[in-house]
């Protein structure tokens, strides 16, 4: 096995030099690339872009923690069961922050890593306020920075395919709309696991056309090693096993006379097997320190828990996947992918390469639009690896289309680069101006250096504080002036006695207590007359002793009693406009970073009556 994979490896550097010298544009290609998935990469830091960003990060700081306090190998196996099973990111990211860990180390800071599981048992606000901000901030940029040289090889893969399946100018088209892909550039401006899952899941499929193609069993193994590891980072990328056996059997029927031979291959279908389940069972940490367990545990939350739409908007399926393509690729792009894809089936029965690439393209995205079928909501990182199956099929269309009909095709060609590039580019260019970037530096700015922000949100990802500044927050309402006063209520209304210099509110935790019950079922949730009121009068600035200082961010059209957008207007326009709301845990963006700033302008409560 050892030689065979050496083999490979020594293959796939000759492949690289040889697509550097032959085709003079790719350097250029992948350069844009680079640039736009690492445009403004330094967002939101030291602060997370996203919930699960912040898991990423910790996962291989616990381990650490605990071993550094007590080494050992009890101590590390115990340290890589802690937290969420999210399986190999636990390695990816635990490389790309092996700096931050020497420099703690070498610095007398390790204690940092010691203390995170005690400031993690206060509330997620203490886990992040008391942890020193270079830790954060370096993590930060180096596991996103990872993500990014992940996306460049995506996009260098998906090159791959595209010229395997027809030719080079297939190739650079393919690569060049995947990173004129809004949704694909979002997730590489984040720590997560959908970007290197889709690159592994990219090599399965280049590795699977390759093996259709000329039947080299190294091929196919290569193909199952790289499923399980993409099976091991993102647990919904088990879509590789039916690519891998559509592959096999594409294989049969392009063998001609030794089909026989093609189809008896049982050494190499248990090798292959063998390779996958070993690399998804070493990929999860948990399991290697702990049994399959976890892995079950995990996989069965995986499975039950998106039968319920956690507070968001209630759609059905179908509605979910059409927001996710349109918010992922833009309107026109979705469109001609979705055209190509149809036009193309006839191409399905035919013996070629290309004809091979299309049937593992559809298989994919049938294969994915069936994992999903049952669940309450779906968004654009759930089908971010149909995306580049996608754009392959489009640009050996739009070639063939060239072939045919060179003014056509080319004006076509045009257009999509045109219209792509500036929906992602001015999705792309929002990341230098975030409505809680700026509230940050609003508050960094003219917040005296001993001045107390009070805020609802009980993470601090859904926030726009500096590192470091004091925060009221019901999450740790014991530790607040006055104490938790009862009931979160009774605390919420209280604000005077604790008088602190500045109120935050947020529109997924505040702002949208105002909207209307049938806004969405977050609106429901927060439904209540004392929450509202106490909102309204602080907006109002007539009840209590603030006055907004400042607002950032797209005013939600319910405070001025406007509809929300609907049917197929509200699906047009998120196929026209990067930045809208995403319902979840991917980035907030849009009205979802709408902040209210205010500033106490005069005595509270028990201050007043004393004077």
């Amino acid at each position: 096995m050892r030689p065979v994979m050496g083999g490979l490896l020594g293959r796939a550097r000759q492949c690289l030099r040889d697509d550097y010298e032959s085709d003079p544009y790719l350097p250029y290609v992948l350069g844009l690339a680079a640039v736009l998935a690492g445009f403004w990469f330094w967002h939101r830091i030291p602060n997370f872009a996203t919930r699960d960003e912040r898991w990423r990060i910790l996962d291989p700081m616990v381990p650490v923690g605990l071993f550094a306090e007590d080494p050992g190998i009890e101590s590390l196996l115990e340290g890589m069961q802690q937290g969420r099973t999210f399986g190999a990111t636990f390695y990816v990211f635990g490389l790309a922050l092996l700096p931050v860990f020497v420099v703690a180390f070498l610095t007398g800071q390790i204690d940092a890593f010691v203390a995170l599981p005690e400031h993690g048992a206060v509330d997620l606000w203490a886990l992040w306020n008391r942890t020193p901000r270079w830790i954060w901030t370096w993590s930060l940029v180096l596991g996103r920075l990872a993500v990014v040289a992940f996306a460049v090889g995506c996009v260098y893969v998906t090159y791959r395919i595209g010229t395997t399946m027809r030719d080079r100018a297939t190739g650079r088209l393919a690569a060049l709309l995947l990173s004129f892909t809004w949704g694909f550039l979002v997730l590489a401006h984040e720590v997560g696991e959908d970007v290197p899952a889709l690159f592994f899941f990219l090599l399965v499929v280049y590795f699977a056309l390759r093996y259709a193609e000329t039947g080299d069993p190294a091929l196919f193994l290569a193909g199952c090693a790289c499923g399980g590891i993409a099976i091991a980072v993102k647990l919904t990328t088990v879509v590789v096993v039916p690519l891998l056996g559509i592959a096999y059997l594409l294989r049969i029927g392009n063998a001609g006379d030794d089909w026989l031979d093609a189809l008896v291959q049982p050494r190499l279908l248990a090798v292959g097997a063998a390779l996958g389940a070993g690399a998804v069972f070493v990929g999860f940490p948990s399991v290697v320190a702990g049994g399959l367990e976890p892995l079950v545990a995990r996989i069965q939350r995986g499975t039950t828990g998106k039968t319920d739409p956690h507070g968001w908007r209630v759609e059905p399926t179908w509605w979910w996947f059409l927001r996710s393509y349109l918010n992922g690729m833009g309107l026109p792009l979705f469109v001609a992918s979705v055209g190509s894809l149809v036009a193309g089936l006839p191409r399905m029965w035919e013996r070629s390469t290309e004809a091979d690439g299309y049937a593992l393209a559809l298989i994919g995205v049938a294969s994915y639009f069936y994992l999903y079928a049952n669940w309450a909501y779906i968004r654009t990182h759930h089908v971010l690896p149909t995306i580049p199956l996608l754009v392959l099929v489009l640009a050996a269309g739009l070639m063939r289309l060239t072939d045919a009909h060179e003014t056509v095709g080319r004006a076509v060609v045009a257009v999509l680069l045109v219209t792509s590039g500036l929906y992602a580019g001015v999705g792309d260019v929002g990341y230098a101006s975030q409505p809680r970037d700026e509230a940050t530096d609003w508050l960094r700015t003219n917040a005296a250096a001993n001045a107390t922000v009070e805020t609802y949100p009980n993470d601090p990802q859904e926030a726009a504080v500096p590192h470091g500044m004091e925060i009221y927050r019901p999450s740790n309402r014991e530790a607040t002036p006055g104490g938790a006063k009862g009931s979160a209520m009774e605390w919420l209304l209280a604000v005077e006695e604790r008088c602190p210099d500045y109120v935050q509110l947020h529109y997924y935790e505040s702002i949208l207590a105002l909207a209307p019950d049938d806004w969405s079922e977050r609106a429901r949730r927060l439904s209540g007359e004392r929450r509202a009121q106490y909102v309204r009068d602080l907006l109002a600035e007539d009840t209590y002793p603030y006055r907004v200082a400042e607002t950032f961010g797209p005013r939600p059209a319910f405070l001025d009693g406007e509809p929300r957008s609907a049917g197929l207007p509200e699906l047009v326009e998120v196929g026209l406009f990067p930045r809208t709301i995403q319902y979840g845990d991917p980035q907030d963006v849009g009205v979802d970073q709408y902040t209210v700033i205010l500033e106490r302008d005069g005595q509270c409560g028990a201050s007043a009556g004393s004077s």
